[in-house]
């Protein structure tokens, strides 16, 4: 009887230890976004109210560029350093040579449509970045729906409690602000102005529509290819900004490692699949050893469900584990990947004789 009773502790003691571990792993599952399970619903002029209040528009900041020709970015800012091609029908136009001032500009038809950035030395009136929820919540307008008009059609946002804290949206007469914070520090981590057709298309939250629903226009086999480039070099971009808001030295792209985390995110899409291991292609370390890059340890970040790499880079931030690969310090290189909306960031800490050559 007392063997039966060891064993049962034993066995008990077991459990508990498989329940800890298993759950403490569970924040390295792969991240789907909310666009995912967000829901576009139709629904009656009746079912909707028109009427909302919404802060003035600011006089100040990156805001009042929204709806100017494109011109006054050449005059204010200079030339950029690229310009990214989006599958939505406008160009961003990236300023990346400081991350302290990083800034990207959505330009259609030779018009400012929205504008997103996270650097700490950019106005963003009447936010700052790395203001607090706390002070966001005391100084603005914050309901769980938005609503936008275009023309004779409306469109409102539902925003989820997760929203509330890590993706809010604002509305300042007729532009809008979602306010990406960092859910560990509790503070503004970026900012996208956009005004109301950008933002329907985008469907960043769960969408009612009353009217015509906006489709973005279908992007041509050469422009999906351009624009997936063009998300990865947004990911790397971001990556660094992050790291200098949170006091992280900056990482080293890495080419050869790009073409895998590319790689990944294609084979993910085109077998239907979110995972760190490929049914044909293996894990991680499979996939880096094929490719004979050497490495002293490595980790990956994955993602699908984001409509662009600014939501994915800031769904990473928010999620502990992804966090933690993307803010060590002790990585030297990183590869990243986009196909369509799945996402791949593989960090390297690359071996000191290698980094020396």
């Amino acid at each position: 009887m007392k063997t039966l009773f060891r064993i049962l502790i034993v066995l008990s003691f077991l459990a508990i230890i498989f329940y800890y571990s298993s759950n403490s792993n569970s924040d390295y599952e792969p991240l789907e976004g909310p666009n995912s399970t967000s829901q576009i619903i139709p629904k009656t002029i009746s079912d909707l109210q028109v009427l909302q209040d919404a802060l003035p528009r600011p006089e100040e900041g990156l805001s009042t560029l929204i709806g100017k020709k494109s011109k006054i970015l050449l005059e204010k800012y200079g030339e950029p350093s690229r310009y990214d091609p989006s599958p939505y029908g406008y160009d961003w136009w990236i300023y990346n040579t400081n991350p302290e001032q990083f800034v990207m500009f959505g330009v259609n038809k030779n018009l400012i449509t929205q504008v997103y950035t996270s650097g700490q030395n950019i106005d963003v009136s009447p936010y700052k970045i790395g203001q607090s929820l706390s002070d966001i919540y005391r100084m603005t307008i914050v309901n769980s729906e938005i609503v936008a008009n275009i023309g004779d059609s409306i469109y409102t946002f539902t925003l989820s409690e997760e929203d509330m804290n890590t993706r809010i949206l604002t509305k300042f007469d007729d532009i809008f602000a979602q306010l990406y914070i960092d859910s560990e520090r509790g503070v503004l981590s970026g900012v996208r102005f956009t005004d109301s057709k950008s933002l329907v298309m985008h469907r960043p939250y769960e969408m009612s529509f009353v009217g015509e629903l906006l489709s973005p226009p279908n992007p041509t086999s050469f422009l999906i290819e351009e624009s997936n480039q063009a998300g990865a070099n947004q990911l790397f971009d971001l990556l660094n900004v992050f790291r200098v808001q949170n006091n992280i030295p900056t990482i080293e792209p890495d080419a050869q490692v790009s073409v895998l985390a590319m790689q990944h995110s294609e084979d993910m899409y085109s077998q239907n699949y979110l995972s760190h291991d490929s049914p044909t292609k293996g894990s991680l370390k499979d996939r880096l050893d094929e490719a004979n890059i050497l490495y002293d340890e490595t980790e990956e970040n994955i993602a699908t469900a984001y409509f662009d790499s600014i939501e994915a880079a800031h769904g990473w931030l928010n999620s502990s584990s992804h966090r933690e690969y993307m803010l060590d310090d002790e990585f030297t290189h990183v590869g990243s990947g986009v196909f369509i909306n799945y996402y791949t960031q593989i960090f390297l800490q690359k071996p000191i004789e290698e980094e020396a050559e």
